[in-house]
């Protein structure tokens, strides 16, 4: 269990927009069992930006379906949690960075979760993210290839009610 007092000095800083406070506090809630808790600081924390809208908007479908685990781990592997120099997950992403090659880059969160979030569109129908799927897969994009094909998959299983 977190330190109370810790978990109150958190909710304090992270009342003034502390985004090291928000990430602490979101994780120190979710590995605490208080998903819901910790969904509500990241959101509220962080869901304001416009830089962190797709990840909000991925976490907020997984919760929409049941998911909280997943909705959580979304917002933990966002860069703005996952990099905090106060996170709990900061020497893990330290020791991925000494692992990578001088001109790699680290794994890019955001790109996965855009990609996994217009995928979640697709399978739910949303026109613009199958438009999108499509022509990323027309111009040779794997990632596309293989969204489109889940989608479609997706759709196979679960036709469209109507």
């Amino acid at each position: 269990m977190p330190d109370p007092q810790e978990i109150a000095e958190l909710r304090a800083r992270a009342a003034t927009g502390d985004e090291r406070a928000i990430g602490r506090l979101g994780e120190l809630l979710a590995k605490s069992g208080d998903l819901e808790g910790a969904l509500r600081v990241f959101s509220e924390g962080f869901g304001g930006s416009s830089v962190h809208a797709p990840t909000k908007r991925l976490a907020d479908l997984k919760a929409e379906e049941g998911d909280l685990r997943g909705a959580v781990s979304t917002w933990e592997l966002s860069d703005v949690v996952w990099q905090n120099p106060e996170g709990v997950n900061r020497q893990a992403y330290l020791d991925e960075l000494d692992d990578l090659a001088l001109d790699d880059d680290p794994s890019d969160w955001g790109y996965i979760q855009a990609m996994q979030l217009t995928v979640l569109l697709a399978e739910r129908g949303d026109e613009e993210a199958i438009a999108q799927l499509r022509a990323g897969a027309a111009n040779g994009h794997l990632d596309s290839r293989a969204g489109l094909a889940r989608a479609e998959k997706y759709w196979r299983t679960h036709p469209p009610k109507g």
